[in-house]
């Protein structure tokens, strides 16, 4: 037992032979069965024709990783029958590359912690190999990493959409526009230059996803700029088909045309809530941009803007209607600021938009979870890069979704992610 009688972690331990310490290498699984990272495997027959390989040359591979710079002697074949070469299998270094994919792990975990960019992978190296290896400094290339990621998407793919989720029946959907697409890629397709204006409007892609209120991430759809109502079809039918019967009770948005439409004919018995998140922040700004903050609100302003708030929560036509009349009294009998003006102008707007959709059998939904996943979201991609083909973008979402669903903060029980400090990384191929 260590101080303060705590076990002591004996898988830290180290052995020490003739004054150098011994690290123990994780196991990789390949074809089911366990070898040692680095482990060397030679080939012994051809693919084709069957016949056995001969030794061709010899060679000396260094490999970079957290555990140091790994030199392995392997071996390439021919085979005499039909001209073909072969070479040796370093277990868990991909194909003829120079990066161990336990480092790739690794330094896609801090470079998504440290939100940095593929061009600041080198700084992430220094930060994070310093005294870990004999080398310092050295991180896969931006080419190296991103070819990377786009093997693991498949993985993240997966495991995103094979989660076991316990949720309170409801579902959270929104759209956010991310930047995607070369310039010149496109004007060499059309055979004419575009302008700025024109440019700025044919770059932009939607990502349409849906989340639980914990902010867990459950599938997502890439869309065009303004997409139709069967560009997101397929997003609600994955998601219907996920679920059983009933599972679902009740699903939020805003009042994107889009998703009413899609969700009217995948969930038409689901009950359908729009997010009046931004109304409301949008009515706290007209007054904190002339009183600097909603508690130095005058008196009479202060009751406008409390109606204002309580129309834009009514759940019933009715309640909707009481609100706006005692809105208009106010603003008739008051002297109000040029703020609540303006609130009880932007009141008018939302009471016939809130109005129709309350007849049609919406209900306000005051939660932010799908602002706070697109600020998040927004966050990490507005300085990460910029997205230059469909599957890029896609893989790019698959991996970054899959790793936020892991996040130590997620009230999600099935998906707590504290493990992932204590055991070793799971390496793919």
């Amino acid at each position: 037992m260590g101080k303060g009688n705590l076990a002591i972690d004996k898988s830290m331990a180290k052995t020490v032979v003739d004054g150098k310490i011994i690290i123990p290498l994780p196991k990789v699984l390949v074809e089911n069965r366990y070898y040692p990272m680095f482990f060397v495997y030679s080939p012994t027959h051809c693919d084709d024709c069957g016949s056995k390989l001969h030794v061709n040359s010899h060679y000396t591979r260094f490999i970079l990783s957290s555990h140091g710079t790994i030199a392995r002697d392997v071996t390439y074949w021919t085979c005499f029958s039909c001209k073909k070469h072969f070479h040796d299998q370093i277990i868990g270094v991909p194909g003829s590359a120079n990066y161990s994919y336990e480092f790739y792990e690794k330094q896609m975990s801090v470079r998504y912690d440290g939100r940095c960019s593929l061009n600041n992978s080198r700084k992430i190296g220094e930060t994070y190999t310093e005294g870990l290896t004999d080398f310092c400094g050295r991180a896969p290339c931006a080419t190296s990493l991103w070819l990377y990621e786009q093997q693991q998407a498949e993985l993240s793919k997966q495991e995103l959409l094979d989660q076991n989720i316990a949720f309170d029946r409801t579902l959270y959907v929104d759209g956010d526009w991310i930047k995607k697409g070369w310039k010149k890629k496109f004007e060499t397709l059309l055979g004419r230059e575009i302008s700025e204006k024109e440019w700025k409007k044919m770059r932009y892609k939607s990502v349409y996803v849906i989340a639980t209120k914990e902010k867990v991430f459950l599938d997502f759809e890439i869309t065009d700029r303004l997409p139709t109502i069967e560009a997101l079809m397929p997003l609600f039918i994955r998601i219907k088909n996920r679920f059983p019967e009933g599972k679902i009770q009740r699903i939020v948005s805003d009042e994107d045309k889009a998703i009413i439409g899609a969700v009217k004919s995948i969930f038409p018995e689901v009950v359908h809530s729009f997010c009046v998140f931004h109304q409301l922040k949008n009515v706290s700004k007209r007054y904190s941009d002339e009183f600097n903050s909603i508690t130095n609100i005058p008196g009479n302003d202060e009751l406008v803007y409390n109606e204002i708030c309580q129309l834009i929560r009514s759940d019933t036509v009715i309640s909707a209607v009481v609100c706006f009349q005692k809105i208009r009294e106010l603003d008739s009998n008051l002297e109000l600021s040029k703020a609540s003006h303006k609130a009880i102008s932007y009141a008018k707007e939302i009471f016939t938009k809130n109005v129709s959709f309350l007849k049609k059998g919406f209900t306000p939904e005051t939660d932010n979870t799908m602002e706070q996943i697109f600020s998040l979201i927004g966050d990490i991609v507005d300085k990460a890069r910029s997205f230059k083909t469909d599957s890029g973008l896609t893989n790019f979402c698959y991996n970054l979704f899959t790793y936020f669903n892991k996040r130590c903060f997620s009230t999600a029980v099935c998906l707590f992610f504290c493990k992932i400090y204590s055991i070793p990384l799971t390496l793919h191929f």
